[in-house]
């Protein structure tokens, strides 16, 4: 989402307003007969899903964890931004900073961690090596390397700044009987210097509920009013606005013991006898949560609409919900927000083709991107791979997909309705069912793009890509990963996943 491009130009810029030229890169873009040539390495990488490189990454890490060239000449330094609340915290800055030393590589500074929010550590880093390299006398053969776009656009440098908006529609997608609550949202950007392009995300700054605020004040005997030593606002104010309480933190699970799948920090404080002082010293700062933007600036330039499935669920005995998603559906009618550039999850050109995978929720990036083809009378073909239960309650934007089908603008709509015949069918086995097409597509310079649940979707389609590639291309295993591989690194195949 734009951090580790935002870390990585930024100390380009510091690097290079002292003197030492540095240039930001995507790592997917860096041969490692480049790093043979290089006095300086410096890396900033986020870790996606579980422990892995980002996109934009994961061709340089493929190379770089099976060479055999020696990197003696090389001195590095890793930037390595994540979540602690994610077991494999900063795992790929890791993963390479041991990589690099493995290889001959001189480290100039520790790694560097980063927990949440990252524009102070990254800026006291950025600091501390352009100091070091410039003590140094670096000369212009510095180079920062990112897993960002290769050529980004200027920063704002209040990229993380809220702004309240008027939340003026808030109306349920699915039926009321689906198993399942997804809701359509649209909020007013009137004023607010916010303008947006398709493919990119908004980020909510939610309050957390009010009842499990109050119902941890009571298990903790204290009031609302009751200030904890050395803090700024009341007990109350920092449960509501800035403290993380849906999930536990690693450090509370420590005092407290780990927590099983769904309890939030009520649930751990009944389980163990913690002073006031020992549950906020342990707590993460509350989180602002990413959504995915389901409108196009050509047809709603001062709308935002997002598609959110409200989670709500049993655990410990009491029910639960998530924060933002709750917090939109029931609790506020002012937002505060601010933009997620996604400079990486773009449309192509209005005549080449795209192929969009986008079950459930999944679907609000590519609404998005219809309505700017439509928009702007694009000729390029479209297909749609859409999934969810059932069709009778779960077809998200069903009329509209339709209509954009009856207009020409959606080339090809498939749908898997999992749980509307015995055998369950998923997006997946779609791909699967139009093998020779799809990659007849690819061949024709589609764009394939992805988005929705990262931990079994994105996964599972992208295994039906390889073999698709594999069969329809007549290609062994390992020529199929290399045209795969080929996709990514020439921004043809696309994820937007979570």
């Amino acid at each position: 989402m734009g951090n580790a491009e935002d870390a990585a130009m930024s100390f380009a810029e510091a690097s290079t307003a002292a003197g030492i030229p540095a240039e930001a890169v995507e790592l997917n873009q860096v041969e490692l007969d480049q790093l043979a040539t290089a006095t300086h390495f410096i890396v900033v990488t986020s870790t996606f899903g579980d422990g892995e490189f980002p996109d934009t990454a994961t061709l340089f890490w493929e190379a770089i964890s099976t060479s055999t060239e020696r990197l003696d000449h090389l001195s590095f330094a890793v930037l390595a931004l994540g979540d602690t609340s994610y077991e494999l915290f900063c795992n790929a800055g890791k993963l390479l900073d041991a990589r690099l030393e493995e290889l001959g590589a001189t480290r100039l500074a520790d790694r560097v961690d980063v927990d949440g929010y990252y524009e102070e550590p990254a800026a006291a880093w950025t600091t501390d090596l352009v100091k070091q390299l410039t003590a140094a006398q670096a000369g212009p053969a510095a180079v920062v390397v990112t897993a960002a776009p290769a050529d980004p656009p200027a920063r704002s440098q209040d990229r993380n700044r809220p702004v309240g908006v008027p939340l003026t529609v808030n109306c349920l997608l699915t039926a009321t009987e689906s198993d399942k609550e997804v809701r359509h949202y649209e909020l007013d950007l009137t004023g607010s210097g916010i303008s947006y392009e398709a493919g990119d995300s908004l980020a909510v700054h939610a309050a957390n509920d009010p009842d499990l605020v109050t119902a941890i004040l009571a298990e903790l005997g204290v009031g609302p009013e009751y200030r904890p030593a050395d803090a700024d606002e009341t007990l109350g104010v920092l449960l509501t606005e800035h403290l993380e309480i849906r999930t536990p933190s690693r450090a509370l699970q420590e005092v407290a013991g780990a927590a099983a799948y769904g309890e939030d920090v009520l649930d751990l404080i009944r389980r163990a006898d913690l002073t006031v002082d020992e549950v906020i010293d342990t707590l993460r700062p509350l989180q602002f949560r990413d959504y995915s933007i389901a409108s196009s600036p050509l047809v709603h330039p001062d709308h935002v609409h997002l598609t959110v499935a409200t989670v709500r669920y049993d655990a410990a005995e009491r029910r639960h919900g998530g924060v933002a998603s709750t917090y939109l559906a029931e609790r506020t009618q002012t937002v505060r927000v601010h933009l997620r550039p996604n400079h990486h999850f773009r449309l192509p050109a209005g005549d080449v083709p795209i192929i969009m995978i986008g079950p459930g929720t999944g679907i609000a990036p590519f609404r998005a991107f219809l309505q700017e083809r439509r928009a702007a009378a694009a000729t390029g073909r479209s297909w749609l791979f859409f999934g969810d239960r059932r069709r009778s309650t779960d077809f998200l934007y069903g009329e509209e997909l339709l209509e954009f089908v009856e207009c020409g603008t959606l080339t090809r709509l498939d749908l898997a309705f999992s749980r509307d015949q015995d055998t369950k069918v998923y997006v997946q086995q779609r791909m699967r069912e139009n093998a020779a097409e799809l990659f007849g597509w690819l061949q024709d310079g589609a764009y394939l793009y992805v988005c929705g649940d990262a931990d079994r979707m994105a996964k599972d389609v992208d295994a039906a890509l390889h073999e698709i590639v594999a069969h329809a291309g007549g290609m062994d295993a390992d020529a199929a990963h290399a045209y795969v591989n080929d996709l990514i690194k020439t921004h043809r195949y696309l994820r937007d996943v979570y």
